[in-house]
């Protein structure tokens, strides 16, 4: 796990920028703590946990004696005989055969269970809202790259037309100029759709009035040569996910120790007091057993279908432990992937944005056409865009691999730098 935690931290990178720019690439953990809080699927969870944990002492209260009372009337006439009876006992379980155990266990086991996908609920509230962020933050940064481009555009479909009236190209290049233009406003407006998309279901989801002017932007990718991923990755042992497969088993390993109890017999002491017998109040004291197999031999049956079960949730752990080393595997090698493909684009805009003010110069000297500035320009914005993603998948991935690898708590404790 030594390796995931330093390829982890490496992919989620410094900061270069000054301590105010940093405090705005952390406001995605600053803000995360109170939207779980008061998210309603997280609130909604809690309540469940609640509600098993209040089962847990209903089921503890199983082995104190029960009290009934109870009024029968009777049709028999008779003159020495009341027609009413009333009564009053107390039942107390001496040996039940392990059925309070199992019942006992069997609300822990859902208390657990309960608590798991609370854990759960908020894990994947957590992956949810960090990818909605990303998502807003590389639109922005899409928007600021076509922004930028539209203005170079539009300075040189000006140009174009100084040069058109000047009689130097054909007028009709105006019209594939403006064309040009055009297209860079489209690619604009649909960043600009995207990032208002994904900022409103950001807000969605936090749920209260958005915070005026905030400032969103993320940790940049550190320059240094990633880590080679660990071959053999393994999640926390206390992820959500296992947790809540562990306590499905344990709830059916106690529907299986409680269907090999109604087996047995329960013995029992009740005492009575009556009312309603000539001779006034009647008191009996009893030492009883009872034992009932269901319909016809049902109880046999259920025991083979809970171990069943059992087995079958134990494969299902095996299934849910593979499915998250496959993904922290994916999310390793995603993000070493994307942040040696953000260092090779950030190297070709540097190479595209010299090229773009040479070209600039040549076409003023008139050694460059329009269409290869305008190229040049579209180039150059494109390589932009293609950089906002690809860092912004490289951060997203080491972020979850946090999550997966430290859980939830630790990632809460500290954001990665």
């Amino acid at each position: 796990m030594n390796i995931i935690f330093v390829t982890s931290m490496a992919l989620a990178g410094v900061l270069f920028a000054l301590p105010a720019q940093a405090d705005n690439a952390f406001q995605y953990h600053n803000m995360l703590p109170d939207m779980l809080d008061q998210h309603p699927v997280v609130r909604a969870a809690d309540q469940q946990r609640q509600a098993a944990a209040q089962e847990v002492e209903g089921a503890r209260w199983q082995y104190f004696p029960t009290p009934s009372f109870g009024v029968e009337s009777s049709n028999q006439i008779n003159r020495l005989l009341d027609s009413r009876m009333r009564f009053a006992r107390l039942q107390q379980p001496l040996w039940t055969g392990g059925r309070l155990t199992a019942q006992t266990e069997r609300a822990k086991a859902q208390a657990s269970l309960a608590n798991a996908t609370w854990r759960e609920q908020r894990h994947n509230l957590a992956t949810r809202w960090l990818e909605l962020w990303v998502e807003t933050v590389s639109a922005g940064r899409r928007v600021e790259a076509f922004t930028e481009s539209e203005a170079l555009h539009q300075r040189y479909v000006n140009r174009v037309q100084a040069r058109a009236s000047e009689g130097q190209i054909a007028r009709s290049e105006i019209l594939l100029s403006l064309s040009r233009l055009a297209n860079v406003r489209a690619e604009l407006e649909l960043a600009r759709a995207q990032q208002q998309q994904a900022l409103n279901r950001l807000r969605q989801m936090w749920g209260r009035p958005w915070p005026n002017s905030l400032p969103m932007d993320l940790p940049d990718l550190q320059a240094a040569a990633p880590n080679a991923p660990d071959p053999t990755p393994e999640p926390d042992e206390n992820h959500p996910v296992l947790q809540k497969s562990r306590a499905q088993i344990d709830s059916a390993q106690t529907d299986v120790d409680l269907a090999r109890a109604r087996l047995s017999p329960e013995v029992y002491a009740r005492g009575e007091i009556i009312h309603g017998d000539i001779t006034g109040e009647v008191r009996k004291a009893f030492i009883g057993m009872s034992t009932s197999y269901g319909g016809g031999l049902s109880s046999l049956t259920a025991v083979g279908s809970a171990q069943s079960r059992v087995e079958s949730q134990r494969q299902d752990l095996e299934m849910r432990r593979r499915d998250l080393i496959d993904l922290i595997t994916a999310d390793q090698l995603q993000g070493i992937t994307q942040m040696q493909r953000a260092r090779q684009l950030q190297q070709s805009l540097e190479a595209a944005d010299a090229y773009l003010q040479s070209s600039e110069t040549q076409f003023d000297n008139g050694r460059r056409s329009w269409q290869e500035l305008m190229n040049s320009a579209r180039e150059k914005a494109q390589l932009r865009a293609q950089l906002a993603d690809t860092s912004a998948q490289a951060w997203l991935a080491a972020q979850r691999l946090r999550l997966n690898t430290q859980g939830l708590d630790a990632y809460l404790a500290r954001p990665a730098r």
